[in-house]
C-alpha cells in the first residue's frame, strides 16, 4: 500500500471514530430503570444442600458448591427453566452414567432445572466440566488452564444449523500468581449434559506473562447483531503498555464479532467441531484486529463504572441494554446498534460484593428483555466467610 493510501485510510478511521463518539453523545436513554425489589432466591443453606447431591459429586475435598461463580445462562423449556453456571469446584475425571466426565480443572458447567423464583429447583444439579476437543490442535492451550467454567448460554433457534443445541462462552484462566483469562466457546448437543471445547475466541491485547497484574475479562453472553448476521461478545480489554502493570491502559467496554452462520456451521456441522476467528472492533472497523490478542476500541471510554458486563436486547425499547457491576454498584446503559452507548448511570448499590449480573426477560425467550425484567447476581459478604454465606439475589427492574 502506498504512503498516500495509508494516509487516506488513517483519515477515514479518524473520521469514523469521531462520528461514533459524536453519535454516542447524542443518544438519550429511553428507560429510567427503577429497582422495585431485591429478593433472596437462593440461600446459603440451599446452596449447601445442592452441593451435597450434585452429580457427579464434588471431589476436591476442600472446596464446595461455589455456585454461581459466573454469570448465569437461562433457557426456557416446556416444563420450566434451565440455568447454567460454574460452581467453581473441582470434579476429577470419573465414570458417571456410562460417560467419562470432569477433569482435573476447577470450574464447570452446572445445569439446574427450576423456576425464576427457585433456580436450583429440587433435582440434583448436573455438573459437567468442558471436555477437550477430539482434535487437540483446536485448542493447544486447553491443558494449561487452571480454571475453566462458564454459564452464558445461547440456544440455537429453529431454522439455523444446530437448531436446539447450545453454545456457551467460557472463562479459562492460565496458571499465574494473578488473574489472566481468555474467553472461549463450548458446544452441547444434549441440552447441557456434556460440553465440548471449541477453542479460544478472545484474549486481552496484553499478552500472558508471569507477574502480570490481575485483570477480570468476565464471561459475557453471545448477542445477535441488529441484522442478525453476527455474534457480538463484550468484554473489558487491557491494552498492552509495555509493563506488567495495568495503569490506565484499559478499555471499559470492548466488543468482538464473528459470523453467526460460520460459527454454527463450525460448531455443529464440522468434524471436529471448532470455533472460527472473531475480530475486535477497532477504530470504526472489524477488519484490522483479531480477537485473540488484537487491539480494541473502548465503546464507553468515559464510563464512570467498570466491571462485569451483561448485554441483552430489549424488545420493548428496541435497544440493547447493558448492566455493569463493579462488584458493589450496578449501572445501566443503552444502545441502538450495539456500538454507540449512552453514558452508564448508577441504579443502586447491592454489595458488599455483588458480582456476575444476569438480566433475564419474563417472556418466552429469557434473553429478550421487556419493560419489566429481572437481574440475578451472586452476593457475598465481606466478613471472611466467603462462599459459606454466599447467596443468589434477584432485582426486579421496571422501566419508567
Amino acid at each position: 500500500m502506498t504512503r498516500h493510501a495509508h494516509l487516506a485510510t488513517f483519515v477515514c478511521l479518524v473520521i469514523a471514530a469521531a462520528s461514533a463518539a459524536a453519535s454516542a453523545q447524542s443518544i438519550t436513554p429511553l428507560c429510567t430503570p427503577r429497582v422495585t425489589a431485591n429478593e433472596l432466591v437462593v440461600s446459603p443453606a440451599q446452596r449447601y444442600s445442592a452441593g451435597q447431591k450434585a452429580q457427579p459429586p464434588l471431589t476436591d475435598g476442600v472446596g464446595g458448591f461455589d455456585w454461581p461463580d459466573t454469570p448465569l445462562g437461562v433457557i426456557k423449556t416446556e416444563s420450566g427453566y434451565e440455568f447454567f453456571g460454574s460452581d467453581g469446584g473441582a470434579h476429577y475425571r470419573q465414570l458417571w452414567n456410562g460417560h467419562w466426565v470432569g477433569n482435573n480443572k476447577s470450574g464447570s458447567f452446572v445445569r439446574t432445572v427450576g423456576t425464576l423464583d427457585n433456580p436450583l429447583g429440587s433435582a440434583a444439579p448436573q455438573d459437567v466440566s468442558v471436555s477437550p476437543n477430539p482434535d487437540p490442535s483446536v485448542n493447544p492451550n486447553y491443558p494449561s488452564y487452571g480454571y475453566m467454567g462458564g454459564g452464558p448460554v445461547f440456544q440455537v433457534p429453529d431454522g439455523m444449523p444446530g437448531a436446539g443445541n447450545l453454545l456457551a462462552t467460557y472463562h479459562a484462566e492460565l496458571p499465574n500468581d494473578a488473574l489472566y483469562a481468555a474467553l472461549g466457546l463450548a458446544a452441547s448437543t444434549d441440552n447441557g449434559l456434556h460440553w465440548t471445547d471449541l477453542g479460544e475466541i478472545i484474549r486481552l491485547n496484553q499478552s500472558y506473562a508471569p507477574g502480570l497484574d490481575g485483570f477480570e475479562i468476565g464471561d459475557g453472553p453471545l448477542v445477535l447483531s441488529p441484522d442478525g448476521k453476527y455474534f457480538y461478545l463484550y468484554f473489558p480489554d487491557w491494552i498492552a503498555n509495555g509493563t506488567l502493570h495495568i495503569g490506565s491502559s484499559t478499555n471499559n467496554v470492548a466488543v468482538a464479532r464473528a459470523s453467526v452462520s460460520a460459527v454454527l456451521k463450525a460448531a455443529f456441522g464440522s468434524s471436529p467441531p471448532h470455533t472460527v476467528t472473531f475480530e475486535k472492533f477497532y477504530h470504526g472497523t472489524w477488519d484490522l484486529q483479531p480477537a485473540v490478542g488484537g487491539a480494541s476500541t473502548d465503546l464507553i471510554p468515559k464510563a464512570p463504572f467498570t466491571g462485569y458486563l451483561d448485554i441483552h436486547y430489549n424488545s420493548d425499547l428496541e435497544r440493547y441494554v447493558l448492566i455493569i457491576s463493579d462488584d458493589t454498584d450496578f449501572a445501566y446503559a443503552e444502545s441502538i446498534d450495539g456500538l454507540q452507548w449512552t453514558a452508564p448511570f448508577d441504579i443502586g448499590t447491592f454489595g458488599p460484593i455483588a458480582a456476575y449480573p444476569t438480566a433475564v426477560g419474563l417472556g418466552d425467550d429469557p434473553h429478550i428483555l421487556g419493560q419489566n425484567f429481572y437481574v440475578y447476581f451472586t452476593h457475598l459478604p465481606t466478613d471472611g466467610s466467603g462462599w459459606t454465606n454466599g447467596e443468589v439475589r434477584r432485582l426486579s427492574v421496571s422501566c419508567q
